[in-house]
This record gives C-alpha cells, structure tokens and sequence, in this order.
C-alpha cells in the first residue's frame, strides 16, 4: 500500500481535482505517510475547492531547521534550489518579503548564520522559535506577543526566529476576519505533541477559510501562523522515491489563470535530520 500511494503522490500532487466534502478527509488509506525519520506526510481534500491541502509533520526531536537567505547569497532560489544549496530534504517559505527590498522579510526572521531582517513588525503577532541557546530549552516553540506577556525574553533565548501573521490563536480559534482575496497559501504550525506542521494549501482560500480548515483537519492543531500566499507559496520534499513538488497559484481575480511551477523567493525555512550524536553537521 506505501509503494503504491507514494506512486500515486509523485504522480499528482501538481495537479487538481475536484471535491465537495465537509469537515476535509485524508484522501489515501494511510494515516501518515513516513518520507524519512521524523517526518512524515498527508495530503487533506478540503471543501468545495479544487486541489488538497498537504502537511508536512516534524519531530524536532529528529529534525532541526535552518533558514535559507537571498541576503547570503546575492539572489533568490526556488525552494528545490534552496534545498539543495542547503543541504536539506524539505524546504517551504520562511515568510513574505519586502517589494522595496526581496531580500529582507517584512518581519523579524533570523537564526544562528544570518538575520534577514530584525525588524519587529506591529501587527504580527506569532513568532516560530528554533535553533535553542541553551540545552534545556524546547528545540522549538511559538510565542504570542499578546498571550504571552515575557514574549521578548522568549525570543532572546533562540537563534533562530520568524515572525507573522497568526492564524490560530488561543482556544483553537480562528483570529483572521472573514474578508480578503482567496489564493493558495503556505503556513506553519504545531501541534499538541509539539511536533512542527508544514502546511500547503493549493486551492484557493482567504486566510480565515484557511484557519477554519486547518481547525477542522485530525492535526491536533495548536498553533498557526502565515507563510506567504498565491504563486510563491511553495514546499519541497525530497524522498527515497523522487522529489514531491506543491506548487502555488495565482490569487483569485488576476488576469493569469493557474500557476504550474516554482518561483525563485528570497528566504525558505529548510529542514534536515539532526546529526547522530558526536557526528559533526556537515
């Protein structure tokens, strides 16, 4: 059955479908679908929409996280070309960025090897901590600037940082109004386990559609914050069976009709397994 429904992913996850089921159902036999230690992948059918949400789950505990940066290098990369330039098995948008400046992220987003931007942006409120200064700390956590009253002193104890829009808050709800354009959408999440959730959303949802759903789905969901949205939303898999591709479209009402391809973005949060222990990262 594994073989068969890694076959059947390779094979379709750039392409679309339609589907009209509420609350959203797994679309394969399989709950979870191991692609290498602590990671492991579903793809959802959502309601009503073309396409399927894909999530990618993590166990920091295996896996740890490095941010890819146009700022080092001198230019973008798709996430496929991120993934490989870093040396990682999956790569996915590590936020927006700035239109007078690609390089530079519209919020805070740093880690142990760069700091694309420090600013503090005042209306997002979810930061995604990893990459811990000290051994007791989690490998990674969320903090919330207005739940979480030492949110600063948080974040001081983590190299590694992204800040954005929140789309859960607390008691599992939807914090987005029920406005704006729907497009695809890449975000990141955790869940009750404290293992990291990857998330690509092909069809085209506004970011409160998006929550509900995301609410909706077997995750046991407790946080969640945007990545990016439309065309440039993206993740990359590597896997022992070939590369899986999830590939964003164009926002509903613009003048192009659907998107087929990776885009070259200026930042990605990229994943690898962590090192045995006393085996030096590479």
């Amino acid at each position: 059955m594994r073989c068969r429904f890694v076959s059947w992913l390779t094979s379709c996850v750039l392409t679309t479908w339609v589907v009209a089921m509420h609350p959203p159902v797994a679309l394969s036999d399989d709950n979870w679908l191991p692609v290498h230690p602590g990671m492991e992948l579903r793809l959802f059918a959502t309601p009503e929409a073309r396409g399927a949400i894909a999530v990618l789950r993590l166990d920091p505990s295996l896996v740890e996280f490095e941010l890819g940066a146009a700022i080092t290098t001198g230019h973008s990369l798709t996430v496929e070309g991120w993934a490989e330039a870093l040396g990682c098995i999956a790569t996915i948008n590590a936020g927006m960025f700035r239109m007078d400046d690609r390089r530079r992220s519209t919020g805070l987003m740093r880690d142990r090897q760069v700091v694309v931007s420090s600013f503090l942006h005042p209306s997002y409120n979810a930061f995604f901590l990893f990459q811990p200064k000290r051994p007791d700390l989690p490998p990674v956590r969320f903090a919330d600037r207005d739940q979480d009253p030492h949110w600063r002193s948080l974040l001081e104890g983590y190299f590694g940082a992204i800040q954005n829009y929140r789309l859960v808050g607390q008691r599992r709800a939807a914090v987005w109004p029920a406005t704006g354009r729907r497009h695809s959408q890449a975000a990141l999440g955790m869940d009750g386990s404290g293992r990291v959730l990857w998330i690509h959303c092909r069809p085209r949802l506004s970011m409160n559609e998006f929550a509900q759903v995301l609410l909706d789905l077997p995750l046991d969901l407790t946080d969640a914050m945007y990545l990016e949205g439309g065309a440039d939303a993206a993740l990359f898999i590597s896997t022992p069976q070939g590369p899986l591709r999830f590939v964003g479209d164009y926002a509903a009402g613009l003048p192009a009709t659907t998107n087929d391809h990776f885009w070259p973005v200026p930042n990605v949060l990229g994943a690898r397994l962590r090192p045995a222990p006393g085996v030096p990262r590479p």
